[in-house]
């Protein structure tokens, strides 16, 4: 679902005092913002979740001792690199300034950038989704061999590409170049 679709989903939830508050002079560009802060928030917050629930997947599937046992240590190190990753890119994601500033907040961004924010963050769910996938199938591979500690490698590098996509998702709110 693209940033506008989930936009004009939030439109279109809305309650009928709402639709006949929009029609007051002032307040339709305060509700559209308004609208556009929310649907900012609920694209996040879907990366968040897809982010979550791989870092609590692969958790669940390393909890037995027979499978830790199958991990060498410098496969242990890499593990928590993944993990650690995964905790600061899901939190960078989920405390990320909204992609509109309210009148009093510091950061303000610009309405031409509304839209380029809500795609920007189109792609954080879509890289998230990625990652949740590709750990459901390294859990399901036998710990310690050629293939999982590829699936790992592939995800720290994954993890890394999202970091990165937070950083340029920072950059468009302070109009620099992405």
């Amino acid at each position: 679902m693209s940033g506008k679709n989930y936009l004009g989903k939030v439109k279109r939830e809305r309650g009928l005092l709402e639709k006949i508050m929009s029609y007051i002079p002032g307040y339709r560009g305060y509700k559209e913002k308004e609208l556009r802060r929310e649907s900012d928030r609920l694209v996040r917050m879907e990366a968040v979740n897809r982010l979550k629930a791989a870092k609590d997947s692969l958790r669940s599937s390393l909890a037995s001792p027979l499978v830790t046992q199958k991990i060498s240590g410098e496969d242990s190190y890499k593990l928590d690199t993944l993990i650690y990753r995964l905790d600061r890119v899901t939190q960078r994601i989920d405390r990320a300034v909204a992609g509109y500033a309210g009148i009093f907040d510091a950061i303000k961004v610009r309405e031409d950038k509304l839209n380029e924010i809500l795609e920007h963050d189109l792609k954080l769910i879509e890289s998230a989704d990625e990652i949740k996938e590709d750990v459901e199938k390294m859990v399901n591979l036998e710990p310690g061999t050629d293939d999982w500690r590829k699936a790992l490698e592939e995800l720290v590098t994954k993890v890394g590409e999202l970091d990165n996509l937070v950083d340029r998702r920072v950059n468009i709110l302070r109009g620099l170049s992405v």
